[in-house]
């Protein structure tokens, strides 16, 4: 089974390091012949320690990686050329050995898998990270129905008409994505894959009962700005301090610390009320568990169906989580296991009864043991891996029987 697996993310960077570099891993493990190819950001190839660390992790996995660099700006000029060297490098990487699979994974990766299956007859695997075109309108760079807003549309639903199976992050994506009218007509499978986490290497680490009662530490892990409502974090954890409780928040990003800065200053929230830090990713998960709940606000708009991968590592550490409503599953999960809490509302009385809320919940001595359960339903990376490779070998079977009786 020869796979050609593109990202349009850097392997280095912190998504490759959760996302794509385990699930390879494993991929591989279980029987696949995997090309990836992936776009490594500046700072990472600068450095240089990042890059031969990732080498080496996919040489002992037996992994091809084919590296390419990432360019930011101008953006569209930009992209245009990483869409097109994209193509070509994964063209020339599969003519050694034609792939039976492009797996594509992210918007851009899309297109350039859509190009690289059809250049070298392979099926593909779309593998949706999130429906681009609305979380660029829910995000304030592109207006709706705009040119850019209808272009991005037309090629992400052409995308989905031309897959041979989709991969959707979330119940709420899949039927979605089932509902366009080219995925109907064409009957390709479509299955539930969330943003899985490595759950060997986020571990349970809390324990019951090391709750404090008037000292309630929060933790806020990925990028700001844009969707991401840091902004309005700042403002619940304000509201939650004037309870009374010393109520403190944690910021783990890799995005621009000032942006963050910013951002909590709009939310009126005390300067030593908060932190702001950028650490190594093996180094999150146990400071993950030095706190009692993760949050996650997101604008509400046009795009949903996701599958916050920072969900499942708080989840998997013991952390319950507190979210803004229309979060792919992650509501309904909430609300039928019991492992965190969704503000509604934005107002500081909403914002009061959601922490006093959060302060049952915290409260119950299962409550990192039911978090914990919940990763491993939800968010689990081997069981994901299984279902990519039922995917590849249901694409590829009857290409393998045909080619077997021509041998014959």
């Amino acid at each position: 089974m020869k796979v050609l697996y593109i990202v349009y993310w850097g392997a280095a960077e912190p998504l490759g390091q959760s996302l794509v570099l385990p699930a390879v891993e494993r991929l591989s493990a279980r029987g696949a012949s995997l090309t990836l190819v992936t776009f490594e950001k500046a700072g990472d190839v600068e450095q240089g320690a990042p890059i031969r660390a990732v080498a080496k992790r996919l040489r002992a996995s037996n992994v091809r990686w084919v590296m390419l660099h990432y360019h930011k700006r101008p953006k569209v000029p930009a992209t245009a050329w990483d869409w097109a060297q994209g193509v070509a490098r994964s063209v020339v990487a599969g003519t050694g050995a034609r792939p039976d699979v492009v797996h594509a994974r992210t918007f851009i990766g899309g297109l350039i898998g859509l190009a690289a299956a059809r250049l070298t007859s392979a099926r593909l695997v779309y593998h949706n990270e999130g429906f681009y075109p609305d979380e660029q309108v829910d995000s304030g760079v592109w207006v709706r129905d705009s040119l850019a807003h209808r272009l991005a549309g037309y090629l992400e639903r052409r995308l989905y008409r031309r897959a041979d199976a989709i991969l959707a992050m979330s119940h709420s994506g899949k039927d979605r994505i089932e509902r366009l009218p080219g995925v109907r007509e064409r009957k390709a499978p479509v299955v539930v894959v969330p943003s899985c986490v490595d759950l060997d290497r986020f571990k349970l680490l809390k324990t019951s009962g090391d709750h404090h009662e008037g000292r309630v530490r929060l933790v806020y892990s990925g990028s700001v700005g844009g969707r991401y409502r840091l902004d309005a974090i700042g403002r619940f954890v304000a509201a939650a301090r004037r309870t009374g409780r010393d109520v403190r928040l944690s910021v783990m990003t890799h995005s621009n610390h000032e942006i963050a800065r910013e951002l909590l200053s709009r939310g009126s929230l005390a300067s030593d009320a908060w932190s702001i830090e950028t650490l190594p990713h093996a180094d999150v998960p146990q400071a993950l568990a030095s706190h009692d709940a993760g949050v996650h606000f997101l604008n509400p708009g046009l795009s949903d169906g996701g599958s916050p991968t920072k969900i499942g590592e708080y989840w998997a550490v013991g952390l319950p989580a507190a979210v803004t409503p229309r979060m792919g599953d992650t509501d309904a999960i909430i609300q039928r296991e019991g492992v965190g809490i969704v503000v509604d509302g934005h107002s500081d009385v909403e914002y009061r009864q959601a922490f006093e809320q959060l302060l049952v919940l915290l409260r119950d001595s299962g409550l990192a043991q039911r978090c914990r359960r919940s990763a491993e339903a939800h968010y689990n990376l081997d069981v994901a891996c299984d279902q990519q490779m039922q995917i590849y070998d249901r694409l590829t079977s009857g290409a393998r029987r045909t080619t077997a009786c021509a041998r014959v």
